[in-house]
Order: C-alpha cells, then sequence, then structure tokens
C-alpha cells in the first residue's frame, strides 16, 4: 500500500482571482489554520500566517501601504513579501536593525502560483515547502474537446463538513429527489443507474475515476466520467450518444471542520444561452449578482440534507460503514470516496491544530445565510447589494419629497387631480422601497424578509 497520503503537501485552489481584493488583505482559513492573501509591489500574490509576531493580532485587519508592505493595524509593524520584519515604529536605530533581523519577527509565508485564473496555496510550512510544491502539480481542468478558458468561477463557503461535501458530488442519483422542481430534475424521470464502477487503480495521490450511466431519461444513454484528484478536485465529463459534452470541474476546499469552500464552474459545447435584452441593460455586476442568486434553491437544498446527515451521522458514533446501508450500484462512488478516505487519507482531513470535529447544530439564520456563504467573497454580489441600496435610498427621498409636496399642494388648494398624482407617485416610491428591502435580502439570507421566517425548499412545502 502507497504511504499515508499527506494534506498539507498539497496545492488548494484558495479563491478565483476575480473573487481576490488587490488592494486590501483577504482572510481564509485552510485545514484551520488562519492565512492571509496580499499582493505585494511586484504584483505578486503572498500568502502568510494572518497573525503579527508582536502580540498576534491578524494582518487581514491591515492595510498595504503604497510601497507595496503588509502593516498591522494594530501597533503598525510592517512587513514585505518575504515576510520579514522591515519597520518597528516604536523602535529605531539599531534595536530596530536588531529586533526587525531576529526570526521571531519573521512571519512564515507560503508558495503560490496561478493557474487557471484560480489562486493556489501549498499548505505545507516547512523549510523545504519552496522546494517541494515543485514536484507536484496543481489539480487543474485537464484538456479536452472543450474550451477550458470557458465560463466563470464561482465560490462559496458553506457551514457543511469536506467529507459530506465531496461524498454528494459522487452520488449522482441524488439530483432527482432532493432537487426536484429545478430543471429536469423529478423522480418521475428517474431512471436506476445501471453501470456504476471504478475504472483502474486508486492511490493515494492519484485518487480514483468513476464511470456510470445516466440516471434520467433524459441522459440515461449517456457515459459519464468522475475524476477524484486529491485532496480536493472532482472532475466531472457527460458524454451524450449525439455528441455533446458537458464538464464540471468541482474543488471542495477544506477550510475548518464543519466548513468547505467550494470552488467550481461549468463547461458545454452546447450553443450559449440567448442574451436577454432587460438583463444586457444593467450593470455587469448586477447581471451577474442575479445570476448567483438563481443558484440558491439548488444550494439550499443540499446545506438542508447534508447539515441533518452530518449531525445524524455524529450523534450515531459509528463508522459509516455501520451506518450507511449501501445496496445499489448507484452508492459505488459514495463508497470509492470514503474507502479512498479511511485507507489513504486517515478518515478525514488532516487540520493544522486540534480542533473540535464533531458536527455542530445550526439554527436556520446560520445554515441559510448567505452573506458569509457567498456575497461577502463575491464583488459583484457586494456591488449589487450597494447598488439596490442606494436606489432604495432615493426612493425613500422620493417618498418624503412627494409626501411633503403633497401637503404644500393641499394646503394652497391646488385641483385634486394634481394632488392625487403626487399621492400615487409617492405610494410606487415607497412600494418600490419596500420591495428593494426584500431583493436585498436575497443577498443576505435564504429566510425571507417578511411573513414567517421559513426556508421552503420546494415548492409544495
Amino acid at each position: 500500500m502507497e504511504t499515508q497520503f499527506s494534506w498539507t503537501k498539497q496545492w488548494y485552489p484558495i479563491s478565483p482571482l476575480s473573487y481576490l481584493d488587490s488592494y486590501s488583505p483577504n482572510p481564509v482559513t485552510l485545514l484551520g489554520k488562519k492565512l492571509v492573501i496580499w499582493k505585494d509591489k511586484n504584483q505578486k500574490w503572498i500568502v502568510m500566517d494572518d497573525f503579527c509576531p508582536h502580540k498576534l493580532a491578524q494582518l487581514s485587519l491591515g492595510i498595504i501601504n503604497e510601497d507595496g508592505n503588509l502593516i498591522c493595524r494594530h501597533h503598525g509593524w510592517c512587513f514585505n513579501g518575504e515576510g520579514k520584519c522591515i519597520k518597528i515604529p516604536m523602535l529605531t536605530g539599531s534595536a530596530e536593525e536588531t529586533a526587525c533581523h531576529s526570526l521571531k519577527s519573521h512571519i512564515t509565508i507560503y508558495p503560490t502560483q496561478i493557474a487557471q485564473e484560480l489562486l493556489w496555496i501549498w499548505a505545507d510550512d516547512s523549510t523545504t515547502a519552496f522546494e517541494d510544491c515543485t514536484l507536484k502539480h496543481p489539480a487543474i481542468i485537464p484538456e479536452c474537446e472543450l474550451n477550458i478558458s470557458s465560463g466563470a468561477w464561482h465560490m462559496t463557503e458553506v457551514p457543511v463538513g469536506y467529507t459530506v461535501s465531496v461524498e454528494s458530488t459522487f452520488d449522482p442519483s441524488h439530483a432527482q429527489f432532493l432537487h426536484e422542481g429545478i430543471g429536469y430534475f423529478s423522480p418521475k424521470t428517474t431512471v436506476p443507474i445501471q453501470h456504476f464502477a471504478v475504472v483502474g487503480e486508486m492511490s493515494a495521490e492519484e485518487g480514483f475515476t468513476l464511470k456510470h450511466s445516466g440516471y434520467n431519461l433524459l441522459n440515461k444513454d449517456m457515459d459519464a466520467t468522475r475524476k477524484f484528484t486529491p485532496p480536493c478536485a472532482n472532475t466531472t465529463i457527460y458524454r451524450y450518444p449525439n455528441g455533446k459534452i458537458t464538464l464540471f470541474q468541482l474543488y471542495f476546499v477544506p477550510t475548518r471542520p464543519g466548513y468547505c469552500r467550494y470552488i467550481g464552474k461549468f463547461i458545454s459545447d452546447g450553443a450559449a444561452a440567448p442574451k436577454n435584452f432587460l438583463l444586457e441593460i444593467l450593470p455587469q455586476y448586477l447581471r451577474i449578482g442575479l445570476q448567483h442568486l438563481s443558484t440558491y434553491k439548488l444550494s439550499d437544498q443540499d446545506l438542508t440534507v447534508m447539515h441533518s446527515q452530518e449531525s445524524i451521522e455524529s450523534s450515531l458514533h459509528k463508522k459509516w460503514q455501520k451506518a450507511y446501508f449501501m445496496p445499489s450500484p448507484a452508492d459505488i462512488g459514495i463508497v470509492t470516496f470514503r474507502k479512498w478516505l479511511d485507507e489513504f487519507a486517515g478518515g478525514s482531513p488532516g487540520w493544522a491544530v486540534s480542533l473540535e470535529s464533531s458536527a455542530k447544530n445550526l439554527n436556520n439564520e446560520q445554515l441559510y445565510d448567505r452573506w458569509h456563504r457567498h456575497t461577502k467573497l463575491c464583488p459583484h454580489c457586494r456591488n449589487s447589494v450597494l447598488f439596490i441600496e442606494k436606489v432604495r435610498t432615493y426612493c425613500q427621498i422620493g417618498t418624503g419629497f412627494l409626501a411633503l409636496l403633497t401637503l404644500v399642494l393641499l394646503l394652497l388648494g391646488i385641483p385634486l387631480k394634481l394632488v392625487l398624482t403626487t399621492t400615487i407617485l409617492g405610494v410606487l416610491s415607497l412600494l418600490c422601497s419596500y420591495i428593494l428591502e426584500d431583493f436585498k435580502q436575497l443577498f443576505l439570507s435564504s429566510i425571507p424578509k417578511r411573513g414567517l421566517p421559513w426556508v421552503k425548499p420546494y415548492q409544495s412545502n
């Protein structure tokens, strides 16, 4: 058997470049370790431990100065792209020079690279990390018949763990039931998977490859390939009899116990969706924000089940082999991933520090939160929220102005028709303000702004 899989000596995609702020530090967590990402004076992305060696303040709270160095917000200590302290404001002369040369004032940095518009981090902080990382390549989208540079990356960070997240992506048949009402998914169109098998050998570093047949009337004749490349990549390709090909590239980055960062894109050789004229007149960030809103229904359905699954599995105190009953060929993907995790990777991600890994019970506000899941990470959605709030403010000002104007017109004895016009406009402006408030809520939570605070994953609920 191969040696144990090393969770740290791997390349992890931490973020699409489009999600990173070039002018401010970006805080991230990987394998339980808090890191900060920032761009130095050479326009190179730097990743280092997210704490100042002075008093352990988070460096991601700091600023990047005009020289491209990172300044701690707490006491102004300044660090360059090599992790070296180059300025301590409370020291001068030789005392400052001595302190800056001390290894105690330095911060650990991590190897990085850019591939396919993603920033990748080598998670190891050993003295040989910058040499070791050259021996491996990140699990990028493989070359195929498709234009792999097309499409945009989408990123979310969800309150469910790595294991249940990856497991779900090797369980295609769940879509017919869990995602009923979305697209073609429906129990009525379900076809049992006839063939689901491992192709070739399973190994610690190369993972495994699965092939399976279709699972609904629309894709029953397709050939599907699912390739797991450790530590976190799933490349799924569907090939249809008519020659059509679709590819799903998904990454499941283990951030901390009970949380996982999803990064993915969908590529197809089919015709592009026709442009919507009404959408085209909107700012680009708002168009993209609306597209992102459309993904929450499916995501909420997944989260609802995966969170319950984690909670129950944790409470049973049984190994998955005892807790799960897997009689169907459709379960082969689940079993294969769990076997890889147990045989090669210690059964779960190798967290950087001792962390509580038992499943947590989340209330609906936490589980269906959209701000932390995606909006705060996505510049398009953040700008959409700002745009909505700006328009809403104009509506509120307009409502107040029209109300005052109506009062003045009444006092002046102006004809009732004109007074009625300003009244109607004021009511419409007020109504628009309420609608925009509800619209803004869609970017912040799946829980509605008004009415009962229920999340309804299905129309029939």
